[in-house]
């Protein structure tokens, strides 16, 4: 962390990595780190290569993100992503400080920051600020909470500990107001939202005694809809939440025709492990990985193989 801090302080111009199809704490982490370089002088840009979620529109200066590495830059940071090529970028071509919180990342940085304890990045994040003295302005505090109470799921997960809680604290003493952040992130859904969660809801389906609940999302639905694909994500979290449901299940149509796979558990089956092994990643009870098949029932077919013997 120390040899990070000098890295930063150090740099003139520094880039902010962001994960493809982004969530709060990939977001927020950045634009967290982002107001407390500009409060120091720095020159720095925040990149996302796809689409921003539409109730993350609040976060400060969100709309400055940009989608293109600037030409000239001395310093790379990515937030919350477990391997390289999720970044959406071709290649590194400087140094790179790699914060996360992922048990499976890949440990790709010149400098890794990697707590697996940690709550989510933001907690990371704050770590190193605080660490080397950087500044915390308001800004930094509301990006970095948003991160935390939407990886923590309003501090309802299992990674949530005591310092959780610590650290919520001294970000609302710096500006954050959870009523505000809360009402942004759940209060504020879009009409297409409601069209579309009845749709991917009628595909439920239960497997293996019902401990596995299934759910798919086609492209023919967003269109009918008008939604987009991180709408799906709370139906996902309905399925998990039905009483003999051990493994939730949300396969995703991409554009491109393949099939994206989010996995959610309750306390037994490790998806994080699953996700892995088909070539992605997260944690114990939230994970996912993109397959590059295109049939829904063959990607089923092989997850089930592999749920059931978790189970077992």
């Amino acid at each position: 962390m120390q040899e990070a801090i000098e890295k930063i302080k150090e740099a003139h111009h520094i880039v902010l990595l962001t994960h493809v199809d982004p969530d709060a704490d990939t977001l927020g982490s950045a634009l967290g780190m982002y107001h407390s370089l500009k409060k120091m002088g720095k020159r720095a840009n925040v990149i996302n290569t796809t689409q921003i979620p539409y109730n993350l529109d609040f976060l400060p200066d969100i709309q400055k993100i940009k989608k293109e590495l600037p030409k000239r830059y001395d310093l790379m940071i990515s937030f919350d992503c477990g391997s390289f090529d999720r970044l959406g970028i071709e290649k590194k071509e400087a140094f790179l400080i790699n914060i996360d919180h992922h048990r499976s990342n890949t440990l790709y940085g010149d400098i890794d920051i990697v707590d697996p304890e940690a709550a989510a990045t933001a907690e990371v994040v704050y770590a190193l600020l605080e660490e080397g003295a950087l500044p915390i302005p308001k800004e930094s505090a509301i990006s970095l909470y948003t991160a935390l109470v939407d990886d923590t799921g309003f501090f309802k997960y299992e990674s949530v500990k005591a310092g959780t809680f610590d650290l919520a604290k001294k970000l609302c003493e710096r500006g954050a107001s959870p009523e505000w952040v809360a009402r942004m992130l759940t209060m504020r859904e879009p009409l297409s939202k409601l069209r579309l969660l009845p749709l991917v809801l009628q595909t439920l389906t239960l497997h293996l005694n019902a401990k596995v609940a299934s759910l798919r999302l086609t492209q023919q639905m967003l269109a009918q809809t008008g939604g987009t694909k991180e709408m799906g994500e709370e139906a996902l979290n309905m399925a998990r939440n039905l009483a003999t449901v051990e493994v939730a299940l949300l396969l995703r149509q991409e554009e491109d025709g393949r099939i994206k796979v989010s996995m959610r558990s309750k306390e037994r089956v490790d998806v994080g492990k699953i996700a892995v092994a088909f070539g992605g990643g997260g944690h114990k009870r939230a994970a996912g990985f993109t397959s590059e098949l295109h049939d829904f029932d063959e990607v089923l077919e092989r997850l089930l193989d592999a749920i059931k013997k978790e189970i077992e």
